[in-house]
């Protein structure tokens, strides 16, 4: 079976999700899109050798020269333009397009659609199969501690309606009584600090903040020396943060709601309600953790029997999400 994959080559999502596929899958051809952006960030040209780079979006060409020699593609989320779905049928190569519900085009025509999470599964086009983003486990070590000292927050690029929940976290410190440091990653740089400033954030002396700004090299180097990330995110979906946060051994705290409650423990999780609805491609309902219940939900992260049974929960987690659990059944449904 030859396998194509249309990929990106920076460190958001698409970009990290297509690198480990590349890297799991092995595929005979790769299409990297330089998409246009109004805040790049560095491109990655070391992580698809071998690979056609596109300047722009991809002309019907080179859709043609990349279907040449393939009999199935993947792709995440999108094509990157309608043209593709039609050659690829006139090339007679399947495709399967692995979509993120909020950015579902139902005027895509892939062979199999497949779906990251359970979030909306019942509105995804007929046919759509669940097919979970693995982990790379191999890239982590975790290193089990007695008690959770140390907090990671992960902001990514920022988006829409403070995608991760960032506000909810920092509102929450004040409310926390055990001594932890925290650290929050973010790709913009001055996101959080503007955030700080615009909602008077003050920062308790037990607790010691970390801004980290900018991007790293290495995904699996962001949970390097951290023993929870903390994610109150509003809504959503596949959430990348969540599943490497396992992959390191350490447990996730998230809102209660779908798909969160489908799969991580529920001592783990923290009531939320809805605050309103945004339009993407799709209408979603984005949510607000409780502040006071996070807070209380993160101080019992400082009980060694409560951690220590989360890690425990979390190292069992990370072997059912591996590439080597999951990657029998991306083999099936590249060949279906």
């Amino acid at each position: 079976m030859r396998v194509g994959l249309i990929a990106r080559a920076d460190s958001r999502g698409l970009g990290i999700q297509t690198k480990a596929f590349h890297d799991q899958m092995q595929p005979t051809k790769t299409l990297v899109v330089n998409c246009p952006s109004a805040n790049p960030l560095p491109l990655r040209r070391d992580w698809f050798p071998g690979a056609v780079w596109t300047r722009g979006l991809p002309s019907v060409r080179e859709y043609t020269q990349f279907l040449d020699g393939v009999d199935v593609v993947y792709t995440a989320e999108t094509a990157y333009g309608q043209a593709f779905w039609p050659l690829a049928q006139q090339h007679g190569v399947r495709s399967v397009l692995h979509g993120n519900y909020e950015f579902l085009d139902r005027r895509d025509q892939p062979t199999t659609w497949a779906a990251p999470s359970l979030w909306h599964i019942d509105q995804w086009p007929e046919g759509t199969i669940h097919l979970p983003v693995p982990i790379e486990i191999e890239r982590f070590q975790p290193e089990p501690a007695d008690k959770a000292t140390r907090l990671l927050h992960i902001v990514g690029r920022p988006a829409v309606h403070d995608r991760n929940g960032t506000l909810d976290l920092l509102q929450a410190l004040n409310h926390i009584t055990q001594p932890f440091t925290v650290t929050i990653r973010c790709q913009q740089p001055g996101y959080v600090g503007d955030l700080i400033a615009k909602h008077r954030i003050r920062t308790p002396d037990h607790i010691t903040l970390i801004l980290d700004s900018g991007d790293v090299t290495n995904y699996w180097d962001n949970y390097r020396d951290q023993d929870a990330l903390i994610l109150p995110r509003r809504f959503g979906g596949l959430c990348l943060p969540a599943n490497e946060a396992v992959g390191a051994g350490i447990p996730v705290i998230m809102p209660n709601i779908n798909p969160n409650n489908l799969w991580l423990p529920p001592e783990w999780l923290v009531t939320a309600h809805q605050t309103g609805h945004f339009h993407a491609k799709q209408r979603i309902t984005y949510y607000r953790t409780n502040i006071l219940a996070l807070a209380a939900t993160i101080d019992q992260l400082a009980d060694p029997n409560f951690y220590q049974a989360a890690t425990s929960k979390a190292a069992r987690l990370r072997n059912t999400l591996s590439w080597d659990a999951l990657k029998p059944r991306y083999l099936e449904v590249l060949t279906q």
